[in-house]
């Protein structure tokens, strides 16, 4: 069961998430749809109602967890599960860390929210560097958290340099109007 683009803008609003967390999820499915439709269109097999769904939701447990300093990722996908969405909450718990080994010849719609999240700080689609330029800046307090976001910025190089071989566009298109926004 995954919910329409309806019923997640009001999961948003029932558990209260912050505007500015709603506008960068808004501007995630975006960028997650797009890459989507244009992998389906080179023989993909992307689930484009999971993938809005959980770009959407992606951070629907992230205002609550400011507070309780809990990992929203697994919390989202706790509460998903919890209210039958199985599937997205799968997706959703692996937005910050994929945790299966990813199949090389094909795309996951959980590499996809994961990646379409990494490209967008706050509500602009920026390059992966300025994106990670932030996330160092802002959490990089010590060496262990510098090379926890080292390496999770290896990882999503990796899944670009997948996406776009496949779509055969480069990562910055993403920057200009290309009519999904």
């Amino acid at each position: 069961m995954i919910p329409n683009r309806k019923e997640c803008l009001r999961l948003m609003g029932e558990y209260g998430m912050l505007e500015n967390i709603i506008a960068h999820s808004l501007e995630v499915a975006k960028v997650a749809l797009f890459i989507a439709t244009e992998l389906n269109k080179r023989g993909e097999r992307i689930s484009l109602d999971l993938v809005e769904a959980a770009s959407l939701l992606h951070d629907l447990t992230k205002t609550e967890c400011l507070k309780t300093k809990e990992d929203h990722a697994r919390t989202g996908a706790q509460l998903l599960k919890g209210i039958g969405y199985e599937r997205v909450g799968e997706v959703v718990g692996q937005h910050i860390w994929l945790k299966k080994e990813n199949d090389p010849s094909s795309i996951s719609e959980e590499e996809i929210v994961n990646y379409a999240d990494k490209r967008v700080m706050h509500d602009r689609i920026v390059p992966l560097e300025e994106r990670f330029s932030d996330l160092k800046e802002r959490y990089g307090r010590d060496r262990e958290a510098i090379d926890y976001l080292d390496r999770m910025e290896r990882e999503i190089y990796g899944i670009e340099q997948k996406i776009f071989f496949i779509l055969k566009i480069d990562p910055n298109d993403l920057l200009h109007p290309l009519g999904f926004v």
